[in-house]
């Protein structure tokens, strides 16, 4: 029976895999057979910010069949430039609805429009909403740049104001037996307060609260300079929202009611029955993201996702979710070494991770500065504990002002799960060489003994923590701990203390480059992703070949299913999100809404 069994499963993720390779060569060969035809005469470069932004394309081949394939936001940065100054783009039109832009991202396409703006050029942001029955602000914040903001009839504008908020377990924890048995350094490093509080400590409640009016205050600043509005009046708007569609018009929020067509009948009339609305992925094929022969080499590391010593877990299939140490040292011994790179743009997106695994990227980031290669760090949405480590040395760190960043701590520990175990009738029993053999066993809590020796892991970080941020910053180490103790800052508060050089996106992290590099201010540059992201034919060759390895069993064979799963999810129509278990890691412990 059970061979029965086995044999059914396995043929099951055989059949699963060969419809994927058939949808993944389809695909391929339709991509390879995509003609890149001349640029249209008049051009409306359209923003779709229906779909999530993203740092890195995805380069999994999965994407190249599916018709929500996330844009980076370096690629909708280099559009917009180029267009500015394209005599066939006559304007740009973008889409907003349910999905909401993070507001570095946000930040930096308010940069880009900006720019784009000066040329004389139109700019159109429709909305189906601008929040639903949720919360807009960031979707807003971004559309309050253009200079037609249009509402579809029975749309909301919810823009209400900036709420953090993180849920808290203690009590229902202690309901099943379960105690959260961590130590952190110091009062700021709130990642764990969630399982071992019922409410924020007293400390990081008034950070929250200092950090939430901070960000208030972006948006409210950024909407005021957009709409030409007093500052003081966009926070009472904000203070009295969600609106209506009616209200939202009342409001000067928007200035028109009307439909998709509607909008498209406008675009005719600006640009010409013969323009076609282009996106941005098509914009840079015509143009070939405006690339020059005399470019100058800058190679691009992005650090993203939750650090860790081996990227994607091995496996290479969900590399998109962590950072591995291995990967991006690599990375930078390769820019090092090449001779026609002349800098190093390290993109950091990072809640954190692990600390010997943010010391070897920081050394190597340090190696690669002393063969002659300087590096620029360009913060995104977050940069904080760990993502700052591996930050903290570059020659000039750039700043979006809602990035989130410092979270100088750390934080260790484990949930013992024994009362939960005892309740369930489930008991251990074993043979240990040392009293602290098992000490990160989960069925107890830590002894006195094994505390102390925890502690002093802890102290040890946080020491090497914080005297590395101090030299690299240039920081006396009295001043440390004002800045540190865990706590979080925002960029606009952390180029005021020192933590950041300069606030701005990939615009002003370049413009340094160029100053570094002696280059004239508009001098072309050529960015090159190191390492070279996997081409969607060797990424199918790396998943069949785990999938011959895994086969062996039944119980490997569910996993390469899994794997499946996760990958097909865009083809499927769905969303999977990949869990880790708790760990003691360095991450930042507050996410803002």
């Amino acid at each position: 029976m059970l061979v029965l069994k086995f044999i059914t499963r396995f043929f099951a993720v055989i059949g699963f895999a060969v419809v994927a390779l058939v949808v993944l060569v389809g695909a391929l060969i339709a991509r390879a057979q995509t003609h890149v035809e001349p640029e249209p005469n008049a051009v409306i470069l359209t923003l779709d910010f229906n779909q999530p932004i993203v740092e890195q394309n995805d380069p999994s081949p999965f994407n190249l069949a599916s018709a929500d394939e996330p844009v980076a936001l370096l690629d909708i940065l280099r559009a917009i430039d180029i267009a500015k100054d394209d005599a066939h783009v006559k304007g740009i039109a973008a889409r907003f609805g349910g999905e909401q832009p993070d507001l570095a991202q946000a930040q930096e396409i308010r940069a880009a429009l900006a720019r784009f703006r000066s040329s004389g050029k139109f700019t159109y942001a429709f909305g189906t909403d601008f929040g639903d029955f949720g919360t807009g602000n960031r979707a807003y914040f971004l559309a309050s740049a253009f200079e037609n903001i249009w509402l579809q009839p029975v749309g909301t504008v919810s823009l209400t104001g900036v709420s953090l908020q993180s849920p808290f377990g203690k009590s229902a924890l202690d309901k099943i037996g379960i105690i959260a048995d961590f130590m952190q350094r110091e009062e700021y490093k709130s990642f764990m307060e969630m399982g071992q509080r019922d409410s924020f400590s007293p400390p990081v409640k008034a950070e929250m609260e200092v950090m939430v009016q901070n960000l208030a205050d972006q948006i409210a600043g950024g909407i005021a300079e957009s709409r030409q509005w007093d500052m003081a009046h966009v926070k009472d708007i904000m203070a009295r929202g969600p609106y209506t569609d009616e209200e939202a018009k009342q409001e000067g929020l928007v200035t028109k009611l009307a439909y998709a067509d509607e909008l498209d009948d406008e675009l005719d009339a600006k640009a010409g029955k013969d323009s076609k609305q282009v996106d941005v992925g098509s914009y840079l094929d015509y143009t070939d993201g405006g690339a020059s022969k005399d470019a100058t080499k800058i190679a691009v590391i992005y650090g993203t996702g939750l650090i860790t010593d081996k990227g994607g877990e091995g496996g290479g299939l969900m590399a998109d979710k962590v950072m591995g140490a291995d990967d991006i040292a690599s990375a930078f011994d390769d820019a090092a070494d090449n001779k026609d790179v002349k800098a190093i743009l390290f993109r950091v997106d990072s809640p954190g991770g692990s600390p010997a695994a943010s010391e070897t990227i920081r050394r190597a980031m340090i190696h690669a500065q002393k063969k002659g290669k300087p590096v620029i760090v360009s913060m995104g949405e977050t940069a904080a504990s760990g993502g700052y480590w591996i930050a903290m040395n570059g020659d000039k760190i750039i700043a979006d002002p809602g990035t989130l960043t410092g979270s100088i701590g750390v934080v260790a520990g484990k949930f013992a799960n024994n009362g939960l175990l005892q309740k369930l009738g489930v008991s251990f029993d074993g043979a240990s060489s040392s009293e602290n053999a098992g000490m990160w066993n989960p069925e107890s809590t830590f002894t006195a003994p094994q505390r102390a020796r925890v502690n002093a892991l802890l102290d040890n970080a946080y020491h090497a923590f914080v005297s590395n941020v101090a030299s690299a910053r240039k920081i006396p180490m009295e001043k440390m701990p004002d800045i540190a103790k865990g706590r979080v800052w925002t960029g606009d508060q952390a180029v005021k203390i020192g933590l950041v050089d300069e606030l701005g996106g990939y615009d002003v992290a370049l413009s340094d480059i160029r100053k570094i590099l002696k280059l004239e201010g508009n001098a072309p540059v050529d960015l090159e992703t190191f390492p070279t992201p996997p081409s969607p034919a060797e990424r199918i060759m790396k998943l069949f070949h785990h999938m011959g390895a895994e086969s062996a069993s039944f119980s490997d064979a569910s996993a390469t299913l899994n794997r499946m799963q996760v990958l097909l999810s865009p083809l499927l129509g769905g969303a999977q999100m990949a869990t880790r278990p708790v760990s003691a890691q360095m991450n930042v412990g507050i996410v803002h809404e």
